[in-house]
């Protein structure tokens, strides 16, 4: 016999499920952003390090609110950067180092970014299976409640025949008038 506690507590674990699963994939779209990042400066990186012919490089670097600055290279020495080296703290690092670091942070992220998505996945294989769970007990009580239910015996002659006094005659609702409680003509 199915019971509506069983019933409310599979709909919660599938709110629950549905929940962590919203989570992961917010997650994800996050991750996906950091991702993308580290690969346009990943790709920057590599042309700045790759042999080139060229004594001089130069660029505009955004710094925001769609303002960049100008930035120039002269040169056959490899050029620094600036890289956050994490708690805030930033370190002058060759094109090379900044490389590297970047492509190592980039291989971290995306390591994440797989253990999000099988976390995802998981999630999305127990929704389907509490939800399919949900959907059989919820089934299953409502053809309960349609089937007919254990009838009481009928009536004896005896009980057919007591007075109608026994049960006190109904009430009459009284109208209430436009204003409330008040009394109205028709009272």
């Amino acid at each position: 016999m199915v019971d509506r506690n069983q019933l409310q507590q599979h709909a919660r674990e599938v709110e629950a499920l549905r929940k962590r699963f919203d989570e992961i994939n917010l997650r994800l779209e996050q991750v996906d952003t950091v991702l993308a990042e580290h690969a346009i400066t990943t790709s920057v990186l590599s042309a700045l390090t790759a042999p080139s012919d060229q004594a001089s490089i130069s660029t505009h670097l955004p710094i925001g609110s769609g303002v960049s600055l100008p930035y120039s290279h002269t040169g056959k020495e490899e050029g620094t950067a600036l890289v956050d080296l994490g708690a805030g703290v930033f370190g002058e690092r060759p094109w090379s180092d900044a490389h590297a670091i970047t492509d190592q942070r980039r291989q971290d992220i995306q390591q994440l970014r797989d253990e999000l998505k099988e976390q995802a996945d998981q999630t999305e294989a127990s929704l389907a299976e509490v939800a399919q769970k949900f959907n059989a007990l919820a089934e299953t009580l409502q053809n309960q409640a349609a089937a007919p239910q254990t009838l009481s015996p009928a009536p004896t002659p005896h009980e057919e025949e007591k007075p109608a006094e026994d049960q006190p005659p109904p009430r009459r609702q009284r109208k209430r008038g436009m204003f409330g409680n008040d009394l109205t003509l028709d009272d």
